[in-house]
């Protein structure tokens, strides 16, 4: 099932979004839909799981909360995430590798909100968070 959508876009807006669905070779609603799945990929339950797991960085030690505020993500899952962004802006990506695309996002969502709630619970601990927080 289906609804349709009329939307009133910016000229540039209209325009980014042609040119991705040319380059893709893909129709313009199509590729559209593709990048409203992409930004709409978290759903409730997701969302509910992230705060649960950040709710509970207060009960860990200063330690692991150091070790949670300095995670990062995988070599793998940031080479697959570039190969996957650079072969969307090239030709576009098929639904399997959308899902990819996806569930990566969420990943490097999640390690960034526990990092941030990691840290700002370090920083209300009196610790000193320079080391691990950009300059401006």
């Amino acid at each position: 099932m289906s609804q349709a959508l009329t939307l009133q876009l910016p000229i540039s807006t209209y325009q980014r979004l042609l040119e991705l669905a040319q380059q893709s070779d893909r129709p313009l609603e199509e590729a559209t839909l593709q990048l409203l799945n992409i930004a709409l990929g978290t759903d409730a339950g997701q969302v509910f799981e992230i705060e649960s797991q950040l709710s509970q960085l207060s009960l860990l030690t200063d330690g692991e909360l150091w070790e949670a505020a300095t995670t990062i993500a995988s070599e793998e899952d940031n080479n697959a995430i570039q190969i996957l962004l650079e072969k969307q802006q090239r030709e576009g990506l098929t639904t399997d590798e959308t899902e990819q695309v996806q569930a990566l996002s969420r990943h490097f969502n999640q390690i960034m909100m526990v990092r941030a709630k990691a840290a700002a619970t370090l920083a209300e601990r009196g610790h000193d968070i320079s080391s691990i927080t950009p300059s401006p």
